[in-house]
């Protein structure tokens, strides 16, 4: 999957960030999770300890760049996939005009 992973890599590389909308125009649901996270915030900094405070952005931080890092590994997987799929695809039209073999590409 390294392949997949250097690929995907690379075309992060090419997107310019200027043109990325920002995730609260586009998402009804991003931007009232961003609300919501606005208003816990405001609540925690009047009713708990400020060691509390860290430890929860902390817990937070670990937590996000967890479930960041699954994104990404079912993003790669997903383009695996669909190189695959455009593979087994490609080879199965070309074996209909020649001979028809199984692709020795896609993996089961």
């Amino acid at each position: 999957m390294r392949v997949f992973e250097t690929a995907t890599k690379e075309l992060r590389f090419m997107h310019d960030e200027s043109d990325l909308m920002g995730l609260e125009k586009v998402s009804a649901d991003y931007y009232w999770a961003e609300q919501e996270i606005d208003k816990l915030e405001k609540e925690l900094a009047v009713t708990v300890s400020e060691d509390a405070r860290r430890r929860l952005s902390k817990l937070t931080e670990y937590f996000t760049t967890q479930q960041s890092i699954t994104g990404e590994v079912f993003y790669n997987q997903g383009f695996a996939d669909g190189i695959r799929l455009i593979i087994f695809v490609f080879h199965r039209r070309v074996g209909r005009k020649q001979k028809q073999t199984p692709c020795p590409l896609v993996f089961s």
